[in-house]
């Protein structure tokens, strides 16, 4: 339905998907299995998010190396592909069509020396799990959610973690995020929650029973950075990449999203 951004900012009507069950349906089937990986790596400045996620879940899984880890909505392992594991590790995912994806990769590309990732098919609303994990992660999942269904997530994951567990997800900045969407509405069809600031994601996740650890800011620079991807990437790819991560190491810009890395009170 006609939806608008709220919290307090200014609102811009538009249709975006917000329900569980139709965002589900959004990411379902094989075509979008199989293209899922290729449309998210088809530019630097998705690499370099990507980079930066993987990497700060590899640093949190540094503090617990022999735990139980679970990656909620994994879609085709974008993330756990890249993740060698001691402990278990385990990806819930609703679509089956990922689930296949997911499990192929991740088995082909695990080492002998770590155990592989156990692909399970269920729902996040309702995790078939008692509290055994040390550790939780989620990409572009969470932020889908209006905050009604967001506490529900938030409930049901702090539920299956571990007192001190971690959770590791991502959050969008409004600062940057909102004047895209006023200007190209029909980019977004599904629901983003945007954050005035970190003292705002803060707030919600000690309400939800979380202590905030770290906000991590990525795409620093998100307006230079969109012309370098747009100028340079057709040209050379090696050049745009260069570009885009020396202008996230200046580190002065608002950042479109933060990789949020929080604690289980």
């Amino acid at each position: 339905g006609i939806r608008s951004v709220k919290q307090g900012y200014s609102e811009v009507g538009v249709t975006r998907i917000a329900d569980p069950a139709t965002i589900r349906r959004a990411y379902e089937g094989d075509d979008t299995a199989r293209s899922y990986l290729s449309a998210r790596f088809s530019n630097e400045l998705n690499l370099l998010l990507h980079d930066r996620q993987v990497a700060r879940v590899k640093r949190v899984l540094r503090a617990v190396p022999m735990g139980r880890v679970l990656e909620i909505a994994p879609g085709p392992g974008r993330v756990t592909r890249e993740i060698e594991y001691a402990g278990t590790l385990v990806c819930l995912e609703y679509n089956w069509a990922m689930i296949r994806e997911g499990r192929a990769a991740c088995a082909g590309n695990s080492s002998p020396r770590f155990g592989k990732a156990c692909w399970l098919r269920g729902d996040a609303f309702a995790l078939p799990f008692m509290q055994c994990f040390d550790v939780i992660y989620s990409f572009r999942f969470l932020r889908h959610f209006e905050d009604d269904d967001r506490q529900r997530l938030y409930s049901e994951i702090r539920r299956v973690l571990r007192p001190g567990g971690w959770l590791v997800f991502d959050a969008v900045n409004m600062r940057v995020s909102l004047p895209l969407r006023q200007a190209h509405p029909e980019q977004y069809h599904i629901y983003d929650r945007l954050y005035r600031d970190e003292s705002e994601l803060q707030a919600e996740l000690e309400a939800a029973g979380f202590e905030l650890v770290e906000a991590e800011p990525v795409q620093r620079w998100y307006s230079a950075q969109c012309r370098a991807q747009v100028l340079l990437g057709p040209r050379s790819r090696w050049l745009c990449r260069l570009a885009i991560r020396t202008l996230e190491r200046l580190r002065r810009g608002p950042a479109l999203e933060w990789i949020v890395t929080c604690r289980r009170g």
